[in-house]
């Protein structure tokens, strides 16, 4: 009996993610992104990054190729069903603040406020349940100005899986952390990638990390899209852009 292909968490056909002013140059992206796997976009130009990774998680529709993401097409999706798609997506970003006027359980449970029926002491519970099992050793209620920058990324985690998310974006999640930091981020990453489809970008920033868990790494600049099936093999290419971005770790 022939095996049932296991369907990928994203494909995309030719997709060319919105440029706004951007003096760069953009490649189509074809690709797909298998379920439960760590896939990272690297590259020269971060901003450029982003384009590609917030099309991926539809945050962004495609200027032009088409993205599906676990089986919905994104450009096709209305505003009822894109809000009911963003409730299956969770986007981490190192560089999107947590609100300043609310604590940090406040800063958790705003998705789970604004997408589920829990009540709010059932969202409050939920929220503290799960900044437990992220080893929060602060007060939940302190303000993200009084929290050191490995904290607020616990709080930015903890607020990008509150839902349960099938896939999880990373962006630049060990952004402005400590080498020790780095570490325990990758470690708690490294355990809530479990069973979740996982694209990240700012991986570069900890080598180690996408060494042990990347499945795909995809290198992304103006000339060219390269695909890899592992770390190693990215790092033995002899592509001189790659050389050369290699050179700065």
């Amino acid at each position: 009996m022939k095996k049932k292909s296991v369907q990928a968490s994203i494909n995309t056909d030719k997709a060319l993610p919105h440029t706004m002013d951007s003096n760069l140059k953009f490649q189509s992206l074809t690709c797909q992104i298998q379920p439960s796997n760590l896939t990272c976009l690297v590259g020269p130009h971060r901003s450029q990054l982003r384009a590609y990774l917030q099309m991926l998680a539809g945050i962004a529709k495609p200027a032009q190729g088409t993205v599906e993401v676990l089986g919905q097409q994104v450009s096709d999706l209305d505003q009822h069903a894109w809000q009911k798609f963003r409730s299956q997506i969770g986007y981490l970003s190192g560089t999107a603040p947590l609100l300043s006027v609310e604590h940090g359980l406040m800063n958790v449970m705003l998705p789970a406020l604004y997408h589920t029926n829990l009540t709010f002491r059932e969202t409050a519970d939920k929220a503290r349940a799960l900044l437990t099992k992220l080893n929060c050793d602060f007060d939940p209620t302190a303000y993200p100005a009084q929290l050191n920058s490995f904290q607020r990324m616990q709080l930015t985690l903890a607020r990008a899986i509150i839902l349960d998310p099938q896939i999880l974006f990373l962006d630049v999640p060990f952004n402005d952390l400590g080498a020790k930091e780095r570490e325990k981020m990758a470690s708690l990453l490294g355990e809530y990638k479990v069973n979740r489809t996982v694209c990240m970008i700012g991986g570069l920033q900890y080598p180690r990390f996408l060494e042990r868990h990347a499945k795909q790494i995809i290198f992304i600049s103006e000339c060219n899209i390269m695909s890899f099936k592992s770390w190693e093999s990215f790092n033995q290419t002899d592509d001189p852009e790659i050389r050369d971005l290699l050179s700065f770790l």
